[in-house]
């Protein structure tokens, strides 16, 4: 089964937020982002380096 993306609680949570509480959870929400393309790049550089030698 797919996983649910959870935008539809996040919408909820920030309309019932306040100001400060809703900066602090998108900042959350950015930083998750940023690493999850960090990794991404980091696993996409491995791989381009892998390549090379195995060919």
């Amino acid at each position: 089964m797919l996983k649910r993306r959870r935008t539809q609680r996040l919408k909820r949570n920030v309309i019932y937020s306040t100001a400060t509480r809703r900066r602090v959870m998108l900042r959350k929400l950015h930083k998750k982002i940023i690493w999850r393309r960090r990794m991404f790049a980091m696993q996409q550089m491995a791989e381009s380096e892998i390549e090379p030698i195995a060919s």
